[in-house]
């Protein structure tokens, strides 16, 4: 539900946006604004990550040059990857992200995605590469969280960037609550297939206290930057902030 602030917020550039000729429906969801991204508890195993990769990019269809965070060589090995498919005719002009990041202990393997429409997909929603990608990991052990990200932004998009940052806090059902970095809060619950996700944010940092899963990693990230993201594909709980 949007506090009164944000919708406060949202009326007053609506007047502005559509001063400058943007119109109300780019305000409402049927915007320019595009977003799409893949969370993947994945194995140390290049055939799967280059399925992954190839997944995304043919999802995408965006020739333009990624970005990738990375603590790990695997970092050079996505850039080759995205380097050798690349095709110049795709049509995406947006931003495409990597951030590979090495857990500090192996999980259960899975990949959740996310879009512009849905913060959570089912498995029945995705299409076939995704779900023929997930059964392949299934019942295997992950040593990396792997997240890929394709972003396109409209006016409106861009205006927001100029506020302080925020905390979005999704689940299956979709946006659960926008809150300030600089606020702090001790508990935030989230509702979940499995139970409730708990979250703390203190002096500019966001980080998961409870978990609903025996394994608990996203206990052991934490967000404080613009970018950084939380992800609990069994509870199907995404933390990011923008």
């Amino acid at each position: 539900m949007i506090s009164r602030r944000n919708f406060l917020k949202i009326a007053g550039l609506s007047s502005v946006a559509i001063a400058a000729g943007f119109t109300t429906g780019k305000l409402t969801g049927n915007s320019k604004s595009v977003n799409f991204v893949l969370h993947g508890f994945i194995p140390a195993d290049e055939n799967v990550i280059a399925d992954l990769v190839s997944s995304f990019k043919n999802k995408v269809k965006s020739s333009a040059n990624p970005l990738i965070f990375s603590d790990s060589k695997i970092g050079e090995f996505v850039m080759r990857l995205h380097s050798q498919t690349s095709n110049n005719s795709y049509p995406g002009n947006g931003k495409v992200i990597y951030r590979i990041k090495r857990l500090n202990k192996q999980v259960d393997s899975d990949i959740i995605i996310s879009d512009s429409e849905n913060p959570i997909y089912s498995i029945n929603d995705w299409n076939f590469s995704f779900s023929e990608l997930r059964s392949k990991i299934k019942n295997r052990k992950a040593d990396f969280l792997f997240t890929a990200e394709y972003r396109e932004e409209d006016f409106i998009s861009s205006l927001f960037k100029l506020n302080k940052k925020e905390v979005v806090i999704e689940n299956e059902k979709g946006l659960v609550e926008k809150i300030s970095l600089d606020k702090n809060y001790k508990n935030i619950l989230i509702d979940g297939p499995q139970g409730k996700t708990g979250l703390k944010i203190e002096n500019g940092i966001a980080q998961v206290h409870t978990s609903t899963c025996r394994h608990g990693i996203c206990k052991h990230s934490v967000a404080s930057g613009v970018g950084n993201i939380i992800a609990c594909a069994p509870n199907k709980v995404l933390i990011k902030v923008v």
